[in-house]
C-alpha cells in the first residue's frame, strides 16, 4: 500500500445515524493549510498565497474546518472546499445545497486544464511548499449534488474541481485524477450504471448515493481517493486547489481534504492477498521503496486483531523485515524534525483447503466405461470457482504435474484408456502456488428405463415443453438439480450434435414418438434416457356455463358443464362434492375440477380442467304498462321489472313471445303475459283498451243499433262520463261510461248526420271526436 500516517483503507459505508459532521470558518487560511491538512515536519516553506471564497458575510464562507462528529464519516477531520456555503454542507441530506454570492467568477486555471468553459463558484486554496522526499499525496472525497440515483442526468452534468501542482516556473499538473488514469475526477466520470442513461464508468471508486440519513448534505461521494505527485525533495512546489459550479450555480459540490493527510509517503507495495498471496511455508522479506529521502530509523510492527502495534524490530538499519506468518505489518520511518511516513501491508497465505479432488462423468455409448472427456470445461469445478486460482494443467501421472511436464496436449477431448482412470489437474495461483488434485473419470453405473411425457391435449397438434419432463428423468435417475439436453437419436445425445429446443410441435399421428436426454451435473454427464412423448385426451366442457336461482326456489341444481358422458369423468368441487351434478343455494361462482383418465402401457395419466359455473339471480316479472298513442288507437307498452330477462305475449300464454314490449291493439280486454327467459315462470295481467264506434244505423235490425265506447267494462276507472252533441253544440245524451245511445232526443229519431262527443277522463282531461249516424 502506498498509504502514510493514517493506514487502513477507508471504505465509505453510511449507516442510519443521528451524528452529522461539523464544520466552521474560525481557521486562518494559513492555519487550516499548514496545521488543518498538512501538519508534518516532513513538508517545509508552508505558504498560503491566495484564495477566493463566496462572500456570504463574516459567519460563512465557501471554504473551511469540518469535523466527523462521531458520525460515519470517514475523516475525522480535515478541510472542506464547496461551490456553495459550508454551512449547508453538514447533513442530514434533507434539502438541495444550491447557493450563490455576488460577483463569484470562474477560474481561468482550472478551465485551461480540464478544458472546460462557464465555470462560476470558484472555490480556491493556493499555497506554496517545499517536500522533503520525492513523492507528495493526500486523501480526498468529492461529494455532489448532481449524483441522482437512476436520473440520465448524472451521466451528462458535473461540478468540476483540481489539484493543480507545478514547480516554480513549471506548468500545472492536475493530481486530482481517477487512479491510473489521467481522467478528472467528475460526476461523470465515477459512477455506477445508470439504467436508461449510461454504463457504469470507475465504479470501483464511487462511493454511494445517498438517502436523508448521512453526515453530509450531498446527494453522492466518491470513496477516499489519493492524490499523489512526483517532485524533487527540497524544491519549492506550488499547488492550487478549486473547485467550481459548471455552466450556473445550480447543485453544489464539495471536496473533503483529510486532515493530517499531505505528507510525503512510505510504500511497502501491494498487500500480499489473493491472487498475490503467499505459498504455503514461503517467507516473504518486506521492504520499503525508494521515495528520495534516507529515513534516519526503521520501526517494523505487526498490528493484531484489535489494532494494537507490537514493535517486532527498530533502528536506523533496519531496512528490511522478513515475514513467515500472515498478518499486517507496518513501518514507520523517521526522518527527524518531526517528519515520519509510514505504510502497512496485509500479508496472506494460500489456502488451498476448499481444493479436493474430484470426479467427473461421462456418458457412454457401449457400456465399456471408455469415452470422451473434455476436462477443460470442468476447470471452475476443479477451482471450486474462485478466480484466484487457475487450472495450468492435465497430467496422467502426478509425478508429471508436480514438476510440469509431459501435460495433455489436447484437454478437451481426451479419450480415458481404463474405465475410472485417474488423471491429475494442477491448480496454481498468479503467484506460482499450486495443488495437484486427482480426477477420477467415471462413466454412468447403470442404464435407465425409458419415461414416457404425457400431455393433455385433443389437439390434431401438440407442443411439448420438453422441460417440463426433467423432474420425470431425475426421478429415473436418482439425482436433483440436472442440467438436461434434448437430442432427437441417441447417437446425437452421445455426441451433444443438434440439440432440440425446449419447444417441440408434433401432430397427433406422429406420437408416441422418442427422443433423448442427456443428463449432466457440473462433473459431468449423469446418463441419457429415452423420453417417450405421448398424448391422452383432456377433458371438454362447455363455455360460460351459467344457471339461474330464482327468487321464489331455495335452491337451483347445476351441472359440470362436461360434454360426453359424464361416467366417463370424475369430478371434484370446491366444496369437497364430486358428482356431476350438485344442489346450490346461493348466487355466484363454482368451481369443478373435471378429470379423465386414460390408460397407457398399464400406467394411468389424468388430465384435468377447471370449468366455472357461474350462478345469477332471477325471477318472475311484476308487470305494469304504459297506453301509448291517442284515445281510440292505442299501443300497450308492458313494464317488466325484476332481476330475470324476459320475453313478451298477448292474449295466449303459449305465445309467441317477442323480445319487443310494443303491442298494437284494438280495443277491449286483453292479457299480458312475460315470461322470464330463464325459467323462473311467467307473469299475466289483464288490460282495457277504450275505443269508440265509428258510425250506427239505429233501424233495429240487431246490427249497430246503438252508438257506444268500446271496451269499457263495469270494472272501469278511467272514464268518468260520455257527452253527445250535435253541430251546434247542443248536448243530446249524457252518458254513463258503459252506456250506449240509441239516437233519439226527447224520444223523436234524430236524422242521419254526423254527431260529436266528449269523454271525460278521471284525470280531468277531455278526448273529442265525432261518429256517423246512418238510418
Amino acid at each position: 500500500m502506498k498509504y502514510f500516517l493514517f493506514i487502513f483503507i477507508s471504505v465509505i459505508s453510511f449507516a442510519l445515524q443521528a451524528q452529522n459532521i461539523t464544520v466552521n470558518n474560525n481557521y486562518t487560511p494559513q492555519e487550516l493549510i499548514e496545521d488543518i491538512l498538512i501538519d508534518s515536519g516532513c513538508i517545509e516553506n508552508i505558504n498560503v498565497t491566495n484564495t477566493v471564497s463566496g462572500n456570504f458575510g463574516a459567519n460563512d464562507s465557501s471554504f473551511g474546518y469540518f469535523e466527523s462528529n462521531n458520525s460515519s464519516f470517514p475523516f475525522d477531520n480535515g478541510v472542506v472546499m464547496s461551490t456553495g456555503r459550508i454551512s449547508n454542507v453538514p447533513g442530514p441530506n434533507n434539502n438541495l445545497s444550491d447557493d450563490d454570492a455576488s460577483g463569484w467568477g470562474s477560474d481561468q486555471d482550472l478551465e485551461n486544464v480540464l478544458g472546460v468553459s462557464n465555470t462560476t463558484n470558484a472555490t480556491v486554496l493556493e499555497f506554496d511548499f517545499t517536500p522533503n522526499a520525492n513523492i507528495v499525496q493526500f486523501r480526498y472525497i468529492f461529494a455532489s449534488e448532481e449524483y441522482q440515483e437512476g436520473d440520465p442526468n448524472t451521466c451528462i452534468y458535473s461540478d468540476v474541481f483540481a489539484f493543480l501542482i507545478k514547480p516554480q516556473g513549471g506548468s500545472y499538473t492536475n493530481i486530482a485524477v481517477v487512479p491510473s488514469t489521467n481522467i478528472p475526477v467528475q460526476v461523470t466520470t465515477v459512477h455506477p450504471e445508470i439504467p436508461g442513461g449510461c454504463d457504469a464508468e470507475n465504479e470501483q471508486y464511487f462511493g454511494s448515493f445517498n438517502d436523508v440519513n448521512v453526515p453530509i448534505n450531498f446527494n453522492g461521494q466518491t470513496k477516499a481517493l489519493t492524490a499523489t505527485a512526483a517532485v524533487t525533495q527540497n524544491t519549492t512546489y506550488h499547488i492550487k486547489l478549486i473547485i467550481a459550479d459548471e455552466q450556473n450555480y445550480r447543485y453544489d459540490s464539495a471536496v473533503f481534504l483529510e486532515g493530517g493527510s499531505f505528507n510525503i509517503g512510505a510504500d511497502l507495495g501491494e498487500d500480499l492477498v489473493g491472487a498475490n498471496a503467499l505459498c504455503e511455508n514461503e517467507t516473504f522479506t518486506l521492504q520499503v521503496f525508494d521515495n528520495g529521502n534516507i529515513p534516519q530509523n526503521y520501526t517494523w510492527l505487526e498490528v493484531d486483531n484489535n489494532g494494537n502495534e507490537i514493535v517486532l524490530t527498530t533502528g536506523p538499519t533496519e531496512t528490511t523485515y522478513t515475514v513467515s506468518t500472515p498478518g499486517v505489518y507496518k513501518v514507520v520511518l523517521d526522518y527527524g524534525n518531526g517528519c515520519t511516513a509510514e505504510d502497512d501491508i496485509l500479508v496472506t497465505y494460500t489456502n488451498f483447503s476448499n481444493i479436493t479432488n474430484r470426479t467427473i462423468s461421462e456418458c457412454d455409448d457401449n457400456n465399456d466405461g471408455l469415452s470422451i472427456y473434455d476436462l477443460s470445461s470442468n476447470n471452475n469445478t476443479f477451482t471450486n470457482n474462485n478466480s484466484l486460482y487457475t487450472v495450468s494443467g492435465f497430467y496422467t501421472s502426478s509425478n508429471d504435474a508436480e514438476n510440469e511436464i509431459n501435460s495433455i496436449p489436447n484437454p478437451a477431448s481426451f479419450q480415458n484408456t481404463s474405465p475410472n482412470q485417474i488423471i491429475y489437474a494442477r491448480i496454481q495461483t498468479q503467484r506460482g502456488c499450486y495443488k495437484v488434485i486427482e480426477i477420477t473419470l467415471s462413466t454412468p453405473s447403470g442404464q435407465y428405463n425409458p419415461i414416457r411425457y404425457v400431455e393433455c391435449s385433443n389437439e390434431n397438434s401438440i407442443v411439448f415443453s420438453l422441460n417440463n419432463s426433467i423432474p420425470l428423468i431425475e426421478n429415473e435417475i436418482g439425482m436433483s438439480n440436472l442440467y438436461v439436453e434434448f437430442f432427437a437419436t441417441a447417437e446425437n445425445a452421445i455426441t451433444q450434435e443438434n440439440t432440440l429446443e425446449d419447444t417441440l410441435e408434433l401432430l397427433n399421428s406422429e406420437l408416441p414418438t422418442s427422443i433423448f436426454a442427456r443428463a449432466e451435473t457440473p462433473l459431468g454427464c449423469q446418463g441419457i434416457v429415452e423420453v417417450i412423448l405421448d398424448q391422452a385426451p383432456t377433458p371438454q366442457a362447455e363455455e360460460n356455463t351459467t344457471f339461474y336461482l330464482c327468487s321464489e326456489e331455495n335452491s337451483v341444481s347445476i351441472n359440470s358443464g362436461v360434454i360426453g358422458d359424464s361416467n366417463d369423468y370424475t369430478f371434484l368441487w370446491e366444496n369437497g362434492e364430486t358428482t356431476s351434478e350438485i344442489e346450490v343455494f346461493e348466487i355466484g361462482t363454482y368451481e369443478v375440477n373435471i378429470t379423465q383418465e386414460t390408460q397407457i402401457n398399464g400406467i394411468t395419466y389424468s388430465c384435468t380442467i377447471t370449468n366455472i359455473i357461474t350462478v345469477f339471480s332471477s325471477e318472475k316479472a311484476t308487470i305494469s304498462y304504459n297506453l301509448l298513442g291517442e284515445f281510440g288507437s292505442y299501443q300497450v307498452e308492458v313494464l317488466a321489472s325484476g332481476t330475470g330477462n324476459y320475453s313478451y305475449a298477448i292474449d295466449n300464454l303459449y305465445g309467441p313471445y317477442y323480445t319487443s314490449p310494443i303491442f298494437n291493439l284494438q280495443p277491449g280486454e286483453h292479457t299480458i303475459y312475460v315470461k322470464d327467459k330463464n325459467s323462473c315462470g311467467i307473469s299475466s295481467k289483464q288490460i282495457y283498451v277504450i275505443g269508440y264506434m265509428k258510425f250506427f244505423t239505429p233501424n233495429q235490425d240487431g246490427n249497430n243499433d246503438t252508438w257506444r265506447l268500446l271496451g269499457i267494462d263495469r270494472g272501469n276507472r278511467i272514464i268518468k262520463k260520455v257527452i253527445i252533441f250535435d253541430r251546434f253544440g247542443k248536448i243530446l245524451q249524457v252518458l254513463s261510461p258503459y252506456d250506449s245511445w240509441n239516437g233519439t232526443y226527447n224520444g223523436k229519431n234524430l236524422p242521419s248526420n254526423d254527431y260529436w262527443f266528449s269523454a271525460e277522463l278521471i284525470d280531468g282531461s277531455n278526448f273529442k271526436s265525432h261518429f256517423t249516424l246512418k238510418r
